[in-house]
Parts: structure tokens; C-alpha cells; sequence
């Protein structure tokens, strides 16, 4: 990579956000998901914050994100909750999307020192899911080990606040809109044998991602989650010879 060559990260409130990146975000979206453009934006300008990225001008990824402080069962947390999180294939495996969750932390630690916090997310893809596996040590849900009733409750309770009646607690998932799904081109799913037992995982845990369902995961933003992303983002440095 050249020096020139550096991407850049930058954080908006959505109402700063000028209709030529909103065009931008539109070409984005439409590489990923089958959506009317009114559709995607209307719920992207529901969203405090969009972030882009960037190389030499040039468009990368996006993720929009939520920092919610709230009172849930007692507990008094920040959730950092994101949505529409897209990376252009070229540009994966850079830690973009975990550098932007520690600078998002930071901030909300900031601001509220004593809150437990936590990262909540939807994904319609197996590739949002594998972000958990590949660079968190404590998360949910997980192949090998059963959710915990105080961390279901706390699931339960933030998607039935922010998704309202398409939340399915058995399942764990919220259903589609049927307005919006991943195109089978975005993140195609095929199982071999010896596949992968986080991507069987998703694949049962959310059998209708295809059609436009979203599994819902949680992450305890702590010290030990914080070091095992710290060693993972090492890891693929030195896989990348960088």
C-alpha cells in the first residue's frame, strides 16, 4: 500500500450528510441489498450517525450507529447499536469496523464512565455474524455455549425497544420487512462439510437470512473482549505482511 493510499474515517450526524453523499450511500447499498432507495434512506435518517470510509475520494464502506443510554432490567448501560454496515470486498480484513467501535466506545466511556457497555447489532449475513468468532472473546449467541437467561433477557429487552413487534425472542431473530434483503450476490451461503461451525451456526440460528431475516447479537464491550480484538487485528497485520 502506497502512502497515498491511507482510508480514511469519518463520523457524520446524519442531518450534516449533503445529497451527494446520500447518493453515494444509495450506490453502495444497491451493491449489497435488494431495496428501494426511499425505503433504505428513510431508515438511514432515522440513525444518529453514518460513518464512511474512504480511500483517495473514493467510497469504501459505511456503517450507521446508535450510542443509546439506557435503563434495562436495572442495569444501567450504553448500547452502541449499528446497522447497515457494509465494506466493499477489496477493503475487509483492515479492522475498519473495529476501529471504528473502539473510537465509539471511547466517546460513550467518556460520557458515561460508570455504564457497562455493550455493542448490539443486526446482520442478514453470515460476514456481520463472523465478526464476533474472528475478534471477540465473550459474545452472544455462540455455537458452544448456551445464552445465559440474564444476557437473553437484556436481548430481549433492547430488540423489543428498538424493533418492536418483529422481534422474535425464540428464535433471535427479527423477521423481514420483506423490503429489504441482502442480494445473493452480497454474501451467498454454500456449507461444505467441512465447513466452518460458526458460519452452521448462523446458518441455523437464522435459516431465513436469505429472505430478509436478522439475527441479533450482543457483545460485552470489556477489558477482555477489548485485548482479544487487540491480538486478533495483530494476527491479520502480520497474516498481511504489514
Amino acid at each position: 500500500m502506497s502512502g497515498s493510499d491511507h482510508i480514511e474515517t469519518r463520523v457524520f450526524a446524519v442531518p450534516e450528510l449533503t445529497p451527494a453523499q446520500w447518493d453515494e450511500i444509495w450506490t453502495l447499498t444497491d451493491e449489497f441489498f435488494d431495496v428501494e432507495r426511499a425505503f433504505s434512506e428513510t431508515e438511514l435518517r432515522r440513525r444518529q450517525r453514518i460513518a464512511l470510509f474512504r480511500m483517495n475520494g473514493a467510497l469504501l464502506g459505511m456503517a450507521a450507529i446508535d450510542v443509546l443510554p439506557l435503563d434495562v432490567g436495572g442495569e444501567r448501560l450504553v448500547a452502541l447499536w449499528t446497522t447497515h454496515v457494509l465494506i466493499r470486498e477489496n477493503w475487509r480484513g483492515r479492522n475498519l469496523i473495529q476501529k471504528l467501535g473502539l473510537r465509539t466506545f471511547l466517546e460513550a466511556r467518556a460520557k458515561h464512565p460508570f455504564r457497562r457497555i455493550y455493542w448490539f447489532f443486526d446482520t442478514f449475513g453470515y460476514k456481520g455474524y463472523l465478526l464476533l468468532p474472528r475478534n471477540f472473546a465473550t459474545y452472544w449467541p455462540r455455537p458452544e455455549a448456551p445464552l445465559p437467561p440474564d444476557r437473553a433477557a437484556l436481548i430481549d429487552a433492547l430488540a423489543t425497544q428498538l424493533y418492536g413487534p418483529a422481534w422474535r425472542p425464540a428464535r433471535g431473530v427479527v423477521v423481514r420487512s420483506g423490503q429489504k434483503r441482502l442480494r445473493a450476490s452480497a454474501a451467498p451461503l454454500a456449507l461444505s462439510p467441512d465447513a466452518d461451525p460458526n458460519l452452521r451456526f448462523f446458518a441455523t440460528a437464522n435459516p431465513g437470512h436469505a429472505e430478509g431475516d436478522m439475527l441479533i447479537c450482543l457483545c460485552p464491550l470489556t477489558l477482555r473482549n477489548w485485548i482479544a480484538v487487540a491480538r486478533n487485528a495483530l494476527a491479520r497485520r502480520r497474516r498481511r505482511g504489514l
